[in-house]
């Protein structure tokens, strides 16, 4: 039998910013190639690229911009439709959260920026600030223009409807405060 099978061959590869060898690591999104000298030279190598995504399905309709099919892909942030003319073709499938005749409301942080409907990665929709990053503001359930009455906070949410009233809770953290209203 041959000993070249089992033989291991090291591949020696060099980095193009210092010239020392490029190490096998792992990171929270697999493994990679960095440089040896790290921190001093921070070169990094993906092993394989992750930026198309794996296709999952092959669909009936075409991307009205190419005339390409579409396709259902897996990617980095969650599934999503796209044309599978990628990269010549940018084309996604636009996956605004419903809004339901939500009007946006100011924000209590920054006083600037309107909560605006988001969709979160797993799906769920939340209203978070539209001046993110300099503002983090969210909250998870559609927010109303209403002060608290027990400590003046200016956003509620409605709780329940029933025909006689309505019941809304304070969206302060620290206050949750339930408070009814007549629904007539």
């Amino acid at each position: 039998m041959r000993d070249t099978l089992f033989t291991a061959q090291k591949s020696v590869e060099k980095c193009p910013q210092c010239g020392h060898f490029l190490q096998l690591k792992r990171g929270k999104k697999g493994l990679f190639l960095g440089c040896s000298q790290y921190p001093v030279c921070d070169y990094l190598k993906p092993l394989h690229s992750q930026t198309l995504g794996e296709i999952l399905k092959v669909l009936p309709e075409h991307c009205p911009e190419c005339n390409h099919s579409l396709v259902l892909r897996r990617g980095q942030f969650g599934m999503f439709i796209g044309c599978s003319n990628y990269p010549q073709c940018h084309f996604i499938v636009n996956n605004e959260p419903e809004k339901h005749d939500y009007h946006p409301v100011t924000c209590p942080a920054c006083r600037q920026g309107k909560l605006t409907a988001k969709r979160g990665a797993k799906g769920k929709v939340f209203f978070a600030c539209d001046h993110y990053p300099h503002c983090r503001f969210n909250v998870a359930q559609q927010p109303v223009e209403k002060a608290c009455p027990q400590c003046h906070f200016p956003l509620v949410y409605q709780k329940k409807v029933t025909d006689q009233q309505i019941s809304y809770q304070c969206l302060n953290k620290s206050c949750k405060h339930i408070f009814y209203e007549s629904n007539e």
